[in-house]
């Protein structure tokens, strides 16, 4: 039996989308920080209940978004 892959999100079933689930998957061998590894893009907030793009500039800034960057589907409460 295969490990349930880790995710930044409680439930990835309930994303919009196969690539934004793809995104959230924290599967970096290198890194346990998405902020860290430099092929992660979407960071999720829990308690904000909030998506954002990664800005990988050595800190850990973000742009938040409101809708999927790949299907467009609303995120979140709006």
């Amino acid at each position: 039996m295969t490990e349930p892959a880790l995710t930044q999100h409680p439930d990835p079933q309930s994303l919009c989308c196969e690539s934004m689930q793809a995104a959230l998957e924290m599967n970096c061998s290198e890194h346990d920080d998405p902020f860290e590894c430099p092929d992660s893009l979407i960071a999720y907030n829990e308690s904000l209940d909030k998506f954002a793009l990664i800005v990988h500039d050595g800190d850990r800034n973000v742009i938040l978004i409101n809708y999927c960057p790949w299907c467009g589907a609303a995120l979140g409460v709006q």
